[in-house]
């Protein structure tokens, strides 16, 4: 009975440690352009001038304080379906940055995410952490904030954004086969007794 207790635990205890990790896929991007005209996707909408997608509890706002209402847009056929992409201020008006923040507020972990810019500083809640030109993959944690901004250069996209709410701890890749010596050993232990 013991052991059926410590598996239980230890299946509660990871699970808890994984709530709240997800991956921004941004799959149902797939139309060459949202917004400025365009339809939008099911889970995007204005506020005012910016124009908001929700995924997974999270928003990314392409802020657009120099375009009229309605004409802020994503997409443009530049890049890949499946990533969120923009243009810069010259297409969406003057001063435009894409913003990350949780739905509803709150700090969040960020794990890593793809990326493609010509030019982009990346800051945390006001703090320039890096400038981004070319693609690759960011993959320096950074925990605890509450946004993420990209400022805007001719063409910017982002794709498989990890995320996850402050404090989740990832599963290491050796957990799982940890738990499956530990359930075998069990089995074995039940089939003996």
């Amino acid at each position: 009975m013991k052991l059926k207790a410590i598996l239980a635990a230890l299946a509660l205890g990871i699970a808890a440690a994984n709530a709240g990790a997800t991956v921004l896929t941004f799959d149902g991007l797939i139309e060459s352009m949202y917004g400025d005209g365009f339809p939008l996707a099911a889970n995007m909408h204005y506020e005012g001038t910016n124009l908001v997608y929700e995924e997974a509890g999270y928003r990314v706002t392409l802020n657009a304080p120099g375009a009229a209402a309605g004409q802020a847009h994503v997409g443009d056929g530049t890049f890949d379906p499946q990533t969120y992409n923009w243009h810069d201020g010259f297409e969406n008006g003057a001063n435009t940055f894409v913003t990350l923040t949780r739905a509803g507020g709150g700090s969040f972990d960020l794990r890593s995410f793809d990326y493609y810019t010509d030019g982009s500083a990346l800051s945390t809640d006001g703090t320039l952490q890096a400038f981004l030109a070319g693609g690759g993959t960011w993959t320096t944690a950074l925990n605890g904030i509450t946004e993420l901004r990209f400022t805007s250069s001719a063409h910017n996209a982002i794709a498989n954004v990890d995320v996850a709410a402050a404090g989740t701890v990832p599963l290491p890749g050796t957990l799982p086969l940890l738990m499956g010596g530990v359930a075998a050993f069990g089995l074995a232990r039940r089939r003996r007794g």
